[in-house]
């Protein structure tokens, strides 16, 4: 397996993990933005980590910040509105498949922005994935 499809699954791994957990936040009563704080400095702080690590200093160009900032607050915002469903007794069956379709927006940028090309099984994957998902959040 290559390197590439084997960081995609630990994505996958820890996507779940946080999405969980944001079900554990909200159906504990977690104040949102409390424990959206909790989560950026953990962020923060693996960050920070793998500076030293990798002995690499942190540089950024003024695009990449204003592109990293504003992904931020898109997530902080998607996040927070996620915490919020299950804080209002929102179920992880309905929901997480739901807040799951956001990789279609992701396929889609990709498509336009990067002109990755349209192929017949990208479609069906896609109309399938959409398809599962309707199906799960039923």
């Amino acid at each position: 397996m290559n390197t590439p499809i084997v960081l995609a699954l630990i994505t996958l791994g820890c996507g779940g993990i946080i999405r969980f957990f944001s079900k554990v936040a909200g159906s504990n009563e977690g104040y949102g933005p409390t424990y959206m704080v909790a989560q950026s400095i953990a962020f923060g702080s693996v960050a920070i980590i793998i500076h030293f690590v990798q002995k690499h200093p942190p540089e950024l160009s003024l695009r990449m910040t204003g592109v990293a900032m504003f992904g931020g607050m898109a997530g902080a915002i998607g996040v927070f509105a996620l915490l919020t469903a299950f804080k209002m007794g929102g179920e992880g069956s309905v929901l997480f498949p739901i807040s799951g379709m956001s990789v279609l927006v992701a396929v889609i940028l990709s498509i336009i922005v990067y002109r990755e090309p349209v192929t017949a099984t990208r479609l069906l994957g896609l109309g399938l994935g959409i398809s599962s998902i309707l199906i799960l959040s039923r």
